[in-house]
C-alpha cells in the first residue's frame, strides 16, 4: 500500500512538472477572439497583470488616470539582474493609442508584451530598458473615438498639457528621461479626395522621423539615414510594405510633406528635447476598427521588433548621442540661433508615391512634383540668456511647472532686457518685432527668470518668443498674452557683452 501511494505522488508530481513545462503561452484578449474583438480596458488590466506574473522580466504600474479615472498603466520590461549596470542600458519609451479610433497601436504593443512575456527577446534586455504605455486614452478607446472624453485631440495638447492623460505621459517621461520614444498610431487612407484621385497609399507601416530643425541635427540625420532603412528591410523580410511618413491631400490639391513642425505632438515634443523620436502611423481599416486587425496589428508589431533590434545593436552610439545633446541644452551651448518660423520647401526632385487604384486595386506609382520634404527657417533668432516672467502671472508660473522647467529668483549678473513692441493685428508672418530696452534690477520687482540653459532651451524660445509660429500665446487659454497688448509680458533677457 505505501507503495502505491509513493507512485501516485510520484506520478502526480511528475504531471505538475510536466504541466508547468507545457504551460500555455500568454496570448492577448484580441489574438484570443481571433481578432473578431478588440482588446477592451479591463482586458487591457488584467492581460498585464497576467504579463507581470508570467515573467520576472515585467512589471506593471499606475502612473496616471485618464478623465474619466480610468488608469493609465505602464509596462516596464527590464532584467536589473543581468547585462549592463541601469546607467548604461538605453532607455525606450513606447506609447500607443493617443488616439482612440487607431486600434491597432494597443493590439501591437500588447503583441509586444506579449512576446516578452512568452520570453521570445530575452536578450534585448541586457543592454535596455524598454516601458511600454499601451493606451495612453482608454476613454476614447472604449468608444473608438479620437479625443478623449473632455473632447481633447491628445496628440495636439503636448504643449498646453490640458489633458490629464498628456500631463501623466509627460510626467512619465521627466521619471525616466528615455533616449528614444515612439509615438505608435494608424492613419486612414481612404478619404473621399483620395477616391476622386483614384488611388489611395496602402503601406502597412509608415515611420516619421523629428522634422522640427531645432532638434539636435545629428539625432534626426541617424534617425533618417540608418534607423528608417533597417525598420524597411525587417518589414520587407516579414511580408510587410514601408515608407518614410508622408502627410498632405492628394498631389493634385496640395503640397506632400513629411508630417509637422510643430512640437505639440508626442513625437516632436519628447524630440525639441533632444530625444530620438519617432512616429509610427499603420494602416487602419475601412471601418476604422476591426478590419484587417490582425493584419494590422502584427504590421505594428514587427515594426515594433525591428527598432528593439535597431537599438539594441547601436545603444552605445544612440546614447552617446542623445546624452551628450542634453548636455549642450542643460549648459547652454547648442545652436546661438532658434528658428522660430519655418517653411516646408521643395528638394528639386520629385517624390515616386506607391498608391493602389480605388477602381481595380491594382499597384501603382504617381509622380508628386508638389513634394516638399525640407524645412528652412523663415525668422530665427538668437538664444536669449533667458526670460522675465511676470510673478503674478500664476497660469504662465503654473505652465512652467507642468513641464518641469527651473526657475531663478535672480538675474545672472549684468544682462540687458528687453520688451517686445506688439501692433493691434499682432506679430505678421517672416517679421520680428521692434523691442525696447527696459531697466529691471536684480531684485526683479515680482519677475521669475527663466534659464535658456536647461533641457527646455529651444522648448522655451519656440513658446515664449511672440512672433513664433508656435508661440504659447496663439493657444486660446493663452491668448491673453497677445491680444490687446502694445508690450509683450514677457521680457527677453540677453548678454550685456
Amino acid at each position: 500500500m505505501r507503495f502505491l501511494s509513493f507512485l501516485f505522488v510520484t506520478i502526480v508530481s511528475a504531471g505538475i512538472i510536466f504541466l508547468q513545462g507545457c504551460e500555455a503561452p500568454l496570448q492577448t484578449p484580441a489574438e484570443s477572439s481571433g481578432f473578431e474583438d478588440i482588446t477592451h480596458y479591463d482586458q487591457i488590466i488584467s492581460f498585464c497583470r497576467d504579463a507581470a506574473g508570467k515573467s520576472d522580466l515585467l512589471e506593471m504600474e499606475v502612473f496616471g488616470q485618464s478623465a474619466e479615472g480610468r488608469d493609465l498603466v505602464v509596462m516596464k520590461a527590464s532584467n536589473d539582474q543581468a547585462g549592463l549596470p541601469e546607467e548604461e542600458k538605453i532607455r525606450i519609451l513606447m506609447f500607443a493609442q493617443q488616439h482612440g479610433n487607431e486600434q491597432s497601436s494597443k493590439e501591437g504593443s500588447l503583441l509586444l508584451i506579449r512576446e516578452i512575456a512568452n520570453g521570445e527577446f530575452d536578450h534585448w534586455f541586457k543592454d535596455i530598458e524598454l516601458y511600454i504605455v499601451p493606451q495612453v486614452n482608454p476613454d476614447g478607446g472604449e468608444e473608438n473615438r479620437r479625443a478623449n472624453a473632455q473632447g481633447f485631440d491628445l496628440n495636439r495638447d503636448h504643449v498646453v498639457q490640458e489633458a490629464p492623460e498628456t500631463r501623466a505621459l509627460h510626467s512619465l517621461f521627466r521619471q525616466w528621461m528615455p533616449h528614444v520614444t515612439i509615438d505608435v498610431h494608424e492613419y486612414f487612407p481612404y478619404r473621399d479626395a483620395w477616391a476622386e484621385f483614384g488611388g489611395y497609399k496602402q503601406f502597412d507601416v509608415q515611420v516619421g522621423v523629428t522634422t522640427n530643425i531645432n532638434i539636435d541635427h545629428q539625432l534626426q540625420q541617424y534617425s533618417l539615414t540608418e534607423t528608417l532603412p533597417w525598420i524597411e528591410q525587417h518589414l520587407a523580410a516579414e511580408g510587410y510594405t514601408f515608407h518614410n511618413y508622408l502627410v498632405g491631400p492628394p498631389p493634385s490639391e496640395g503640397i506632400t510633406r513629411h508630417s509637422t513642425i510643430d512640437i505639440n505632438d508626442g513625437r516632436q515634443s519628447f524630440g525639441i528635447l533632444n530625444t530620438m523620436s519617432f512616429i509610427y502611423e499603420g494602416i487602419n481599416g475601412r471601418d476604422r476598427y476591426l478590419d484587417q486587425l490582425e493584419h494590422r496589428s502584427m504590421g505594428q508589431l514587427e515594426a515594433m521588433i525591428a527598432m528593439m533590434d535597431f537599438m539594441q545593436i547601436n545603444r552605445r552610439e544612440v546614447v552617446v548621442m542623445v546624452n551628450d545633446s542634453r548636455e549642450q541644452l542643460k549648459h547652454g551651448n547648442a545652436k546661438g540661433t532658434v528658428a522660430i518660423q519655418t517653411d516646408y520647401v521643395r528638394s528639386g526632385e520629385p517624390l515616386f508615391m506607391p498608391l493602389k487604384s480605388f477602381s481595380t486595386g491594382a499597384d501603382t506609382v504617381v509622380q508628386v512634383d508638389n513634394y516638399h520634404p525640407l524645412v528652412e527657417p523663415v525668422v530665427v533668432t538668437e538664444r536669449p540668456l533667458g526670460y522675465l516672467i511676470p510673478g503674478e502671472d500664476h497660469q504662465l508660473i503654473e505652465w512652467l511647472s507642468l513641464h518641469d522647467i527651473l526657475t531663478e529668483e535672480q538675474l545672472p549678473g549684468e544682462v540687458n532686457v528687453y520688451a517686445y513692441q506688439l501692433a493691434e493685428s499682432g506679430p505678421e508672418k517672416g517679421e520680428t518685432p521692434p523691442k525696447t530696452q527696459i531697466h529691471i534690477d536684480q531684485e526683479m520687482n515680482n519677475y521669475v527668470y527663466v534659464s535658456s540653459a536647461q533641457l527646455h532651451g529651444s522648448f522655451l524660445s519656440l513658446t515664449l518668443e511672440p512672433h513664433s509660429d508656435i508661440a504659447l500665446g496663439r493657444h486660446q487659454n493663452f491668448a491673453y498674452l497677445l491680444e490687446g497688448v502694445t508690450h509683450y509680458p514677457v521680457y527677453r533677457v540677453e548678454s550685456a557683452e
